[in-house]
C-alpha cells in the first residue's frame, strides 16, 4: 500500500513538473525583448504660427537615434546609418513620454525619453550588415603621463593640463567612467625614475595598489606642437596598446585640447564596444544542469539568464525528476558568460563534460 502510494506521489510529481516546464519553455525563449532607453533628450524650437508638435517630437526621435547609434555602435558604423530617414527611425520606436516642456521667449522646449525595440534595431542593423555592442557601463582606472621631448621633463595629476581637462569632456553616450589615481609620491618617483623608458615600462606596482582589474595607461608626448597618445589598455582581460598623433595641435588652445580629448575618448569607447559586440547569427550554445528538487536555484537561474544581455534565448532541452537541463545560446563567449553570471551570485561547475550550476 505504501509503495503503491509512492508511486502515485512520483506520478502526480512528474505531471506538475512536465506542466510547469511546458509553461515555461513557453516564456523564457526571449530573442531580445528589452528596449533601449535614450533619455535627457533635449528639443528646442521657436514658438509662432508654424509651430508644430509632431515635428518637435520628430527631431527628438533623431536626437536619440544619433546618441543611440553612438553610445551601441563603433564611429566607422555610425555614418552608416546617419542619413537614416524619420520614417524609419519611426519604426524602431517602441515608446516616447515628454518628461518635461516649457515656452520661454517665444520658444518650445521638451526634454524626452525614447525607448528603441531591441528586436526591431537589431534586425535593422542586420540588413545592413553592422554587429552592435550592448552598452555597458565599465570603471577605468585612468593613469595619464604628459612628457615634454624638447625640455626632457614630465607633467604628472594636477600640472598635467590633459589630466585637469579630462573629465570636462563628456558626452551622454560615454559608457567609461575614469577614476584618477591620487596624489602620491611614492607613485610620482617611480615614474620619473622610468621616464627615460616609459613606455616599455610595466606598471605592475602602481596597478597592484589600485587593484583595478580595467585600466588605462595613457603617456601622451610632446614636440612642439606634435602631440602622440601612446596608451596601454585593459579591459575585461583583453590587453590593447592604442596609437594615435596629431599634427600641428596646440595642447594650450581650448579647441585643440577639446577635440584631441574628444577624440581620444571615442578610440577608447570603441575599444569596449568591440568588446561587447553582439552577434546573433554566431550564438554559442551553452548546456546548464541543475538538480529537479532545487527549485529556488532554477528560480534564480532563470532570473539571471532574463537580466543577462549576451542571451539570444533559452530553453529547457530535458527535465526528469533527477535533473534539467538548459539550453542557453549566448551571443559571445563561455568565458564571459561564466564571468556575467558571477555576477548574479550563480557558480557553475565546469570541471566535468556537462556544466552544472552549483
Amino acid at each position: 500500500m505504501f509503495f503503491f502510494k509512492k508511486k502515485i506521489l512520483i506520478y502526480l510529481y512528474i505531471f506538475f513538473l512536465t506542466l510547469t516546464f511546458n509553461f515555461i519553455e513557453f516564456s523564457t525563449n526571449k530573442a531580445f525583448a528589452k528596449t533601449f532607453v535614450i533619455s535627457k533628450i533635449e528639443v528646442e524650437e521657436k514658438y509662432n504660427l508654424n509651430f508644430n508638435k509632431l515635428r518637435v517630437i520628430d527631431r527628438g526621435f533623431n536626437e536619440a537615434f544619433k546618441n543611440l547609434s553612438q553610445m551601441i555602435l563603433e564611429e566607422k558604423d555610425q555614418d552608416i546609418i546617419m542619413k537614416t530617414s524619420i520614417e524609419d527611425i519611426k519604426k524602431l520606436v517602441e515608446n516616447f513620454s515628454i518628461l518635461e516642456e516649457k515656452f520661454i521667449n517665444k520658444k518650445y522646449k521638451s526634454i524626452m525619453e525614447v525607448e528603441f525595440n531591441r528586436k526591431k534595431l537589431i534586425n535593422f542593423l542586420n540588413l545592413k550588415n553592422i554587429t552592435l555592442s550592448l552598452p555597458k557601463k565599465l570603471d577605468v582606472f585612468f593613469l595619464p603621463i604628459l612628457v615634454d621631448l624638447e625640455t626632457n621633463s614630465f607633467s604628472y595629476l594636477s600640472d598635467d593640463i590633459l589630466a585637469k581637462n579630462w573629465k570636462k569632456t563628456n558626452k551622454n553616450y560615454f559608457q567609461i567612467n575614469y577614476v584618477l589615481p591620487n596624489e602620491d609620491v611614492e607613485d610620482y618617483i617611480t615614474i620619473k625614475n622610468n621616464i627615460k623608458n616609459i613606455e616599455k615600462f610595466n606598471f605592475k606596482k602602481i596597478l597592484k595598489k589600485y587593484n583595478s582589474e580595467n585600466y588605462i595607461i595613457q603617456i601622451v608626448f610632446i614636440e612642439k606642437n606634435n602631440i602622440k597618445f601612446y596608451s596601454k589598455i585593459k579591459f575585461d582581460d583583453k590587453f590593447l596598446v592604442l596609437n594615435k598623433k596629431f599634427i600641428n595641435k596646440n595642447i594650450h588652445i581650448d579647441t585643440d585640447l577639446n577635440s584631441m580629448i574628444l577624440n581620444i575618448k571615442n578610440k577608447y569607447e570603441d575599444n569596449w564596444k568591440a568588446i561587447n559586440k553582439m552577434n546573433p547569427s554566431t550564438s554559442v550554445p551553452i548546456r546548464l544542469f541543475v538538480e529537479s528538487k532545487k527549485i529556488k536555484k532554477t528560480v534564480k537561474l532563470e532570473n539571471a539568464l532574463n537580466n543577462l544581455d549576451f542571451v539570444n534565448n533559452y530553453k529547457i532541452e530535458k527535465f526528469d525528476s533527477y535533473e534539467i537541463v538548459y539550453k542557453v545560446y549566448y551571443n559571445s563567449s563561455p568565458k564571459r558568460f561564466l564571468k556575467d553570471i558571477l555576477a548574479y551570485d550563480i557558480i557553475v561547475d565546469t570541471t566535468a563534460a556537462n556544466w552544472k550550476v552549483k
